[in-house]
């Protein structure tokens, strides 16, 4: 039986408020290629458009002046050393390779890894004004810097994108939520991976209506985005 229960309240963008804040922006998550989290997540990607429309999101925040914050997951050879189960999809990434640098500092072997930023993100991620936070080290925020740095610029609403839309992506939501954080998700700019438990992306979007102050498309929160800026 399905209960009906409240619709999201609609989130007002103040502009100076406001920033559009991107997770997982790296060629593991868009370039397709085997053995990577891309083959997790193909089907609903294509599926949405979720490339495309996050790089919708993408120009029209650094069109119109929004801060853009980038919440980067990377693993350095020194992570290897935890003792810690790291759960099963841990696991499994572990297995894979997955977002490997050789160091914090040392780029050697990064342009064009599966670490680097997904190439027609770079000229957004990468123009001096977006903020890449330090790595997230697992699901959310807490081993990063993205609550400080949107506390330091008195960000109180987000607009969301990210490819892991149910892992990564929906941590990220959870912890900013809790920070006192206005959520608005665009739905068709996540993408999500399917189990042997059912799909990701549907169970994803059912936690973002009961959490988020709003559910938009590109479209929408395209649109809202530029009538705040005008106002």
């Amino acid at each position: 039986m399905f209960r009906f229960t409240h619709r999201n309240p609609e989130m007002q963008i103040v502009k100076q408020h406001t920033a559009l804040v991107v997770v997982d922006m790296q060629n593991e998550f868009f370039k397709p290629a085997k053995g990577t989290y891309y083959e997790l997540i193909e089907d609903s990607l294509k599926k949405y458009n979720v490339a495309e429309n996050t790089e919708t999101l993408l120009k029209t925040a650094q069109d119109l002046g929004y801060y853009i914050l980038h919440s980067p997951h990377w693993y350095y050879p020194s992570d290897l050393q935890w003792n810690v189960p790291p759960g099963a999809i841990g696991h499994y990434l572990i297995g894979i390779g997955f977002c490997g640098r050789k160091d914090p500092v040392d780029l050697e072997g990064f342009k064009d890894s599966r670490s680097d930023y997904y190439e027609p993100f770079k000229k957004y991620l990468m123009d001096g004004h977006t903020c890449n936070c330090s790595p997230h080290k697992h699901f959310g925020t807490i081993a990063n810097d993205m609550i400080k740095q949107l506390h330091m610029r008195r960000v109180q609403k987000v607009i969301m994108a990210g490819p892991a839309g149910n892992i990564c992506f929906e941590s990220h939501v959870r912890d900013l939520i809790e920070t006192g954080m206005e959520v608005a998700v665009v739905r068709d700019a996540i993408g999500g991976a399917v189990n042997d438990e059912g799909d990701g992306y549907a169970a994803a979007i059912t936690n973002f209506r009961f959490m988020c102050n709003a559910l938009w498309t590109t479209e929408e929160a395209v649109g809202r985005m530029k009538a705040a800026a005008s106002a």
